[in-house]
């Protein structure tokens, strides 16, 4: 679960730059990261065209350290080493980072929207970085939400942190390790009273001037927000926002998540959101899947992330389809997947992991012997 987030860290496209930024995978300090993340993106254009209606952009450098806490929180950034995070690490595998590359290097200078803003299997990407890391807060969010489709901000804010906020707590308490485990019962017990506190404030003015106010507005609507970067919400004027109307049609699967393993809703981003998100894909064909799970392992192991566990490599292969405007579930990656190391056994080689998935250690095809 992300445990700091603050309320000008709405837009999911900043963090992007910063896998980009620290691709040379040397330890750099937060202040050090946020100063370039700053420096890049205090002069781009097109401020104007957006701001009105667009809040979390970056105008001050606090906003900039903001983000970069952020991203040590979803693993973008390994806090204890100060290097590239796992989830760092596949944002560059991405062709999509190709772009942030040349904004880097004074080859590309975007729009503010453009920085703002995701293509499709950055969408995918994200939504798995968030449910990954904000299990099982995020969770419970979607599921309200699109249970609800339609409601206002303050609507949200008042489930997220009297609701959700507190449940998510006490679920993750005995996974914490035991130095943690206090300060989260007592933040959770605290939780657990914020609706009396909140209804105890007649007067609006004086509630929003609260510290308590403050905590919902730091935790809360950066939550909506992103899920408004990855398409699962839309605003529908100041402080109001609607459902994608796809995703409504799934409500009775959605409203499992709250119920399942963190493996099981990772499964079903891939599986049924993206389905239903991406709907207008054409589907990728035996040839097309085995080629880009070629290609997927082979970055994997570029970037240094090994052991290379067979349902990561099944995942980055579906997003590096979608970059290529095709769509392939997990359980069609996983058959074609099954297929080669059948057909190679000389060249593919698997071996358990002791999490009780499978870890890949070897894939040594060329396109030509696909």
């Amino acid at each position: 679960m992300i445990f700091e987030t603050h309320g000008d860290t709405c837009r999911l496209g900043y963090l992007r730059l910063i896998p980009c930024i620290m691709e040379d995978d040397e330890p750099r300090s937060f202040d050090f990261i946020s100063s370039i993340l700053y420096d890049m993106v205090k002069n781009v254009g097109g401020v104007e065209a957006v701001s009105r209606n667009t809040i979390g952009l970056i105008t001050r450098a606090v906003n900039s350290r903001n983000y970069v806490t952020l991203a040590a929180e979803m693993n973008i950034i390994d806090r204890k080493t100060q290097k590239l995070g796992h989830f760092g690490k596949i944002y560059l595998i991405l062709n999509s980072s190709n772009l942030v590359r040349e904004f880097i290097e004074g080859r590309y200078l975007p729009s503010m929207r453009e920085l703002i803003t995701l293509n499709d299997a950055e969408k995918l990407y994200f939504l798995w970085v968030l449910v990954s890391t904000d299990y099982p807060f995020i969770e419970l969010i979607i599921s309200w939400i699109v249970e609800k489709e339609k409601f206002t901000r303050q609507e949200a804010m008042t489930y997220i942190m009297e609701e959700a906020y507190p449940a998510s707590l006490r679920k993750i308490v005995t996974t914490l390790p035991e130095s943690k485990r206090k300060s989260i019962e007592l933040e959770a017990s605290e939780a657990e009273k914020f609706r009396e506190k909140r209804l105890s404030i007649k007067d609006k003015t004086e509630w929003i001037k609260t510290s308590l106010y403050a905590k919902y507005r730091h935790i809360a609507p950066p939550r909506l927000e992103w899920l408004v970067d990855i398409g699962v919400l839309r605003r529908d004027g100041r402080g109001k926002y609607s459902v994608d109307e796809r995703l409504i049609k799934g409500l009775d699967k959605i409203s499992r998540i709250p119920r399942m393993s963190l493996h099981k809703v990772e499964e079903y981003i891939f599986e049924e959101f993206s389905k239903t998100m991406f709907s207008s894909l054409r589907n990728a064909g035996r040839y097309e899947i085995s080629k880009t799970i070629v290609e997927a392992y082979n970055s994997l192991e570029r970037f240094g992330l090994r052991p290379i566990r067979l349902d990561y490599l099944e995942k980055v292969t579906a997003l590096l389809l979608i970059e290529k405007k095709s769509y392939a579930n997990i359980s069609m990656i996983h058959d074609v997947f099954n297929s080669l190391a059948i057909r190679f056994p000389d060249k593919i080689y698997i071996s358990p992991a002791p999490s009780g998935s499978i870890n890949v250690a070897k894939i040594d095809l060329t396109d030509t012997e696909i």
